[in-house]
């Protein structure tokens, strides 16, 4: 190294010249060592960086921060000497700059490229070296990014890609949880974003092609058409269920989906309202055309896929073939339907035998009580025939003999004593005063059991069908005649009063037999749901009573009302009131059959109506409505 020789101005001090020209020396020799240093990283490079990331042991990932990268934390305070900051980068040759602090307090950063860019240049060292690191500092500085030590690598490469040419390579400074300043290598920064964009795109093209083979290989059908009604992408499956040979063929032969695809051109439109309403749909089922006019049950659920200002794009979803599923369905619908007809069937059959039999019984029972009451009624008859035929004669004849006495007392005034003790014996004169009222009630109780005798006779024949024309009213006269025991007083129990309310009603050809068997269901239930009101012992009870109206209706109608004031029946049980075998009695009370014979007997036999109103507590009216005209 070759020194230049400087010529020095004589002085009168020889010591003083010759240690000035020492020192000048020494700072020739410091400033050329510098200068070999500044020229050996001019001539290497801005920068000489060994590749960082070889260190790297941890992978980034998208959402990797700066805190995960190499950062650096090299400061010189402001007033220090730029010597001082080229010892800094000597020792440290991928250094990418030094943090400057002024009293702890951060103030910038001056990069290794600038720094040796202006220290480069002639004369610089001769104008800088003995000035602090400010000075260059103030002649380098650049605007400095500052970033928290939480951002995203991504985010701070896309801010650090956002600034001029010139600062593109500048370091940034990074401050961390602690308030504290430290160092980013750009070049670090850039080659780790540019480490995530490698192994995103590699992830990007496996799920494509995963989800490619899965778009390409999948059974059910995949599509996006536009809002118009055309396709955009098929998938070979969808090409198949609609039976296209690929994909293409189909998106160029289909040009309006509601009109070329669904059976139902309205289904498009359905499809379209359901979607835009929720966003999407699921298990959208409908009938199609395939290519050759063939028609198949799908299912499709599909979205709505929106721009990001909220217009609509496409409709994308799946379809599925469930055209077997639904001939299925179809098949176990028809199945499940006949195997209910045919259960249905044979439980009404069984209801129906079950019903038979117990009318058959019901019927044996009454047609052996008819011949057993018509046996005594014929029994009771002939006596009280006879009885009632004699009576009258016999009454006559009475009156006769007491005529004949009367004429004896006068015509013999005189009585021996044996006629007169014989007339104290037998109270003569109470005799002749109460012999005609004991006549009187004879035939009176004759004419009684005669009138039990008829209505023997007439419910013995309850088992008749033939209609004849017939009295409504002699027949529930006839009821209560044969339920007049249970309507008396009885004890502690008081009568039960009946009260008529009947219209002049013409004779209506009916069977009057089987009627009077309805009228004694019914007014048999009044009185047990009188008794069983009069057993709860309720002081403010109404006394017990039923009433009996009839009238004409519509002149063609003749109904029939039997009311009483018993409990009532539950709203609950109404409905199943004429069910065979249904009763609303205690166990052994009731077989349930009374009023469901009634209900065949005035709907089935005579074309009528039959219903109850009740309350509970405020009694029931059973109505009964019967045609004045019916055929045989």
């Amino acid at each position: 190294m070759q020194l230049k020789k400087l010529e020095l101005n004589q002085t009168t001090n020889s010591q003083a010249a010759e240690n000035a020209n020492l020192e000048y020396i020494n700072s020739v020799c410091r400033h050329q060592q510098m200068k070999e240093v500044i020229n050996d990283e001019t001539t290497v490079s801005v920068f000489p960086y060994a590749n960082i990331l070889d260190n790297q042991k941890r992978m980034l990932f998208p959402q990797s921060t700066l805190e995960e990268l190499q950062l650096y934390t090299s400061q010189i305070e402001w007033q220090s000497s730029i010597e001082e900051a080229v010892k800094i980068f000597k020792d440290n040759s991928i250094l990418p700059g030094i943090i400057i602090n002024q009293g702890h307090e951060f103030v910038g950063i001056i990069s290794r490229r600038l720094f040796f860019e202006y220290m480069s240049r002639p004369h610089s060292w001769q104008l800088f070296s003995k000035l602090p690191i400010s000075a260059i500092y103030q002649l380098t500085k650049k605007e400095t990014i500052i970033l928290p030590i939480n951002t995203q690598i991504v985010e701070a490469a896309k801010l650090c890609l956002q600034r001029s040419p010139e600062l593109l390579y500048e370091p940034i400074a990074v401050e961390d949880r602690q308030g504290k300043y430290k160092i980013l290598d750009v070049h670090h920064l850039m080659t780790a974003q540019s480490e995530i964009h490698e192994s995103l795109t590699a992830a990007l093209m496996q799920t494509e092609f995963k989800y490619r083979c899965i778009y390409e290989n999948a059974v059910d059908g995949i599509f996006q058409s536009t809002p118009d009604g055309r396709y955009i992408t098929v998938n070979p499956a969808l090409a198949r269920i609609y039976g296209y040979s690929s994909p293409e063929e189909m998106i160029n032969s289909i040009t309006n989906i509601a009109k070329q695809v669904y059976v139902d051109p309205n289904c498009r439109a359905r499809f379209v309202a359901a979607v835009q309403k929720k966003g999407s749909i699921s298990q959208f089922e409908a009938q199609v055309y395939r290519q050759d006019k063939s028609i198949i049950w799908i299912s499709e659920n599909a979205r709505a896929v929106y721009h990001q200002d909220g217009s609509l794009l496409y409709y994308e979803g799946t379809v599925e073939d469930i055209t077997e599923r639904k001939q299925a369905e179809v098949a176990l619908r028809e199945s499940e339907a006949k195997l209910r007809q045919q259960a249905k069937e044979l439980a009404d059959a069984l209801q129906l035998l079950k019903q038979t039999q117990a009318q058959l019984i019901q019927t044996e029972k009454m047609s052996t009580l008819g011949q057993l009451l018509a046996g005594v009624a014929h029994e009771i008859n002939n006596p009280v025939n006879s009885i009632s035929n004699n009576l009258p004669h016999l009454t006559q004849y009475v009156q006769g003999l007491l005529e004949l006495l009367a004429i004896y007392d006068r015509t013999f005034n005189q009585e021996t004593p044996e006629i007169s003790a014989k007339k104290a014996e037998i109270e003569f004169e109470y005799l002749q005063e109460d012999l005609p009222q004991i006549m009187s009630a004879m035939l009176a109780g004759s004419e009684r059991i005669r009138e039990i005798a008829l209505s023997l006779r007439n419910f013995s024949r309850m088992d008749e069908g033939k209609k004849k024309f017939a009295d409504i009213h002699k027949g529930i006269e006839s009821t209560l005649l044969i339920l007049h025991h249970r309507l008396k007083a009885k004890g502690d129990r008081p009568e039960i009063q009946i009260i008529r309310k009947y219209a002049d009603l013409p004779q209506i050809k009916c069977a009057l037999g089987q009627l009077s068997q309805v009228f004694i269901n019914l007014l048999g239930n009044s009185i047990d749901a009188l008794e069983q009101r009069i057993n709860e012992n309720d002081p403010n009870a109404a006394a017990p009573t039923i009433w009996i109206t009839t009238e004409i209706v519509d002149d063609n109608w003749v109904r029939i009302r039997f009311a009483d004031n018993g409990q009532g029946i539950a709203e609950a049980n109404l409905c199943q009131l004429f069910e065979p075998f249904y009763t609303t009695k205690p166990l052994g009370k009731g077989t349930g059959l009374g009023l469901s014979i009634s209900k065949q007997i005035i709907t089935e036999k005579h074309g009528g109506k039959i219903e109850c109103h009740s309350k509970i507590g405020e009694g029931a009216e059973f109505l009964i409505e019967l045609p004045l005209s019916q055929s045989e």
